[in-house]
């Protein structure tokens, strides 16, 4: 019987590995393809009074090795100053298609400005970081809003601490936590 036991052990770990490595390799497939519904994906943070924030940002980069996930953004954009005060967040993707939900909770562990990153953005993106007037700010009309020659642009890198795997299907759905201790990812399965 104990043989029995270890046995489904080792195919439930597999099985997380799998699961793992799924999700790594469906957040690489980002930088090829444009259209991947990793891509866009949810940003949430708490402002200085303590309320959610969330938002629709773009995957630039992924590092599999590592989980370290790269967007970029304007510096005078209130998450800045949320990831500043705090620097944790949660990262949200969803493929509608697979039916499956990531939730990753993430420390921003670098803020920077990035001139290579900046010049290697089409001349209309460049622009978004440059506007005279900071992002969220009250204005009368769109004409009041003009473009400087200095630049905002801030490259801004998370580290996955945890993930939340959700994929709905039938007959059960199917859930496994994973978490990050002592630079090891350890995985479960719990409850949908």
């Amino acid at each position: 019987m104990p043989w029995i036991v270890l046995t489904l052990g080792k195919k439930r770990i597999k099985m997380l590995d799998k699961i793992l490595a799924d999700c790594s390799t469906e957040w690489s497939k980002t930088k090829t393809n444009k259209k991947h519904p990793y891509r866009y994906f949810y940003l949430a943070t708490v402002d200085k009074e303590g309320l959610p924030e969330v938002r629709t940002v773009v995957l630039r980069k992924f590092d599999p090795k590592q989980l370290l996930f790269t967007i970029y953004t304007d510096a005078r954009t209130p998450k800045i100053t949320s990831l500043t005060a705090l620097p944790f967040a949660e990262l949200l993707f969803y493929d509608a298609r697979k039916l499956t939900q990531l939730r990753v909770r993430a420390k921003c562990i670098e803020q920077s400005k990035d001139e290579v990153a900046f010049s290697q953005q089409h001349e209309n993106a460049q622009k978004d970081y440059t506007t005279n007037i900071a992002p969220g700010q009250p204005i009368k009309s769109m004409d009041e809003v003009t473009y400087l020659e200095e630049n905002y642009f801030v490259k801004l890198v998370f580290k996955a601490e945890k993930i939340d795997f959700l994929k709905l299907m039938r007959p059960n759905h199917q859930r496994a936590i994973f978490e990050l201790k002592d630079d090891q990812w350890k995985g479960k399965f719990v409850t949908p």
